[in-house]
Order: C-alpha cells, then sequence, then structure tokens
C-alpha cells in the first residue's frame, strides 16, 4: 500500500512538473493557461507557507509570480531535478520534498546563474468532494534562493 502510494505521488509530481517546461511558460500571453493548469493541482484551500508568510488562491498567485519573472526578465523556467523523498504520513497524505532548479532566461543579465532549492509539498488522495492535490506547499528555500541569486522577491 505505502510502495503505491508513493507511486501515485511521485506520478503526481511528475505531471505537476513538467506544466513548468511549457514554452507558454515563458511568455505573458501563455501565463494565464498555465497558471490555471497548475493551480488544478492544488486542493481548494491550499496554502503556500513562505518564511512566516502564508498565501492562498493557488492560480493567481502563481500568475502574478510568473508575470513578475517574466517582466524582471529572469523568466520562469523550472526543471525537476529530483524527488528526494517522500513520507507517508496517513493513508491520505504525504509530504513530498521536491528538488527543483531555476534556469534564468538567456540573454538575461542572469542568464547562466542557475540556482536549485527544495519544497516541501504536502500530497492530499482525492475524496469523493476534491480532487487529488497538493494541500500546502513550504517554499522558503524557493524564495530565499532566489533573493540570493537576484536581489529580488517575487513572493511580495
Amino acid at each position: 500500500m505505502a510502495d503505491d502510494f508513493r507511486a501515485e505521488v511521485t506520478v503526481f509530481a511528475q505531471e505537476y512538473a513538467s506544466l513548468f517546461s511549457s514554452p507558454l511558460c515563458s511568455s505573458a500571453e501563455g501565463v494565464a493557461g498555465i497558471a490555471g493548469q497548475v493551480g488544478k493541482r492544488y486542493v481548494p484551500g491550499v496554502t503556500f507557507f513562505t518564511n512566516d508568510k502564508s498565501q492562498d488562491e493557488a492560480a493567481r498567485l502563481i500568475e502574478r509570480e510568473m508575470r513578475k519573472n517574466i517582466d524582471s526578465g529572469v523568466g520562469t523556467h523550472l526543471e525537476l531535478l529530483a524527488i528526494e523523498k517522500i513520507d507517508i504520513y496517513s493513508s491520505s497524505l504525504a509530504l513530498a520534498w521536491l528538488q527543483w532548479a531555476f534556469h534564468p532566461k538567456a540573454g538575461s543579465k542572469w542568464a547562466g546563474r542557475d540556482w536549485t532549492f527544495t519544497n516541501i509539498y504536502a500530497y492530499r488522495t482525492a475524496s469523493a468532494e476534491v480532487a487529488a492535490g497538493w494541500e500546502f506547499v513550504v517554499r522558503d528555500h524557493e524564495v530565499n534562493s532566489m533573493i540570493a541569486a537576484t536581489g529580488m522577491d517575487f513572493s511580495k
């Protein structure tokens, strides 16, 4: 049972990550569509924990942050490097540590200065009322690594 659940979380994480490799991620016109698709991977009421602050409304938050990255010139190219671990907490909840690389846009002043970070995601299985998805995300590393690399804080 635990192995099946780990496999379910792994597939979900890989499908989620694949959305960030779409060419639409880098276009101002495509961001809303991608943000909507990414937002569907979060359960209603999702919370993003970022350096002791929480945020909700996944699709709007993601679209706003992606637009900031496009407008600043840094881009939006994320790559899933590894699923570091998956801890099964209960029959319906698992915690997943996803390691990402951010690749700044070619030609930008940050080009070639990739950085990595690990976010912790809580995966909740589907219920009769709600599709499976991320229930919360702890992303201190994501924000702090971008600040260290670029001086920008996309979360504000």
